[in-house]
């Protein structure tokens, strides 16, 4: 199994691009930020539910959906950026290849 940043530190190497295993080290330290209105499919998409730390990082595929290792569901699922959840704990995005 993968947790959140494993999942996009994976994919990301399969197309030559080295992540660190961390939400927070992936927001901080990769790639440039996209506003949300200019996301493209492949950009990583951050989220956090307290002030300090980012605690979820997915891969946007379109159409305002993501895909993400989600500990909850406890597999890779496909998910709205406008549901309750993501919408209120969006932090930012980072495109990654350019």
């Amino acid at each position: 199994g993968f947790d959140c940043s494993g999942f996009t530190m994976y994919l990301y190497a399969q197309l030559g691009y080295s992540l660190p295993h961390s939400a927070t080290a992936q927001y901080k330290n990769c790639g440039y930020a996209v506003a949300k209105s200019d996301l493209q499919p492949g950009d990583l998409v951050f989220f956090s539910d307290s002030s300090h730390a980012i605690g979820h990082v997915g891969i946007y595929i379109g159409n305002g959906q993501f895909i993400h290792s989600s500990s909850g569901a406890g597999c890779v699922v496909i998910s709205d950026l406008s549901s309750s959840y993501y919408l209120k704990n969006y932090v930012g995005a980072k495109r990654i290849a350019g």
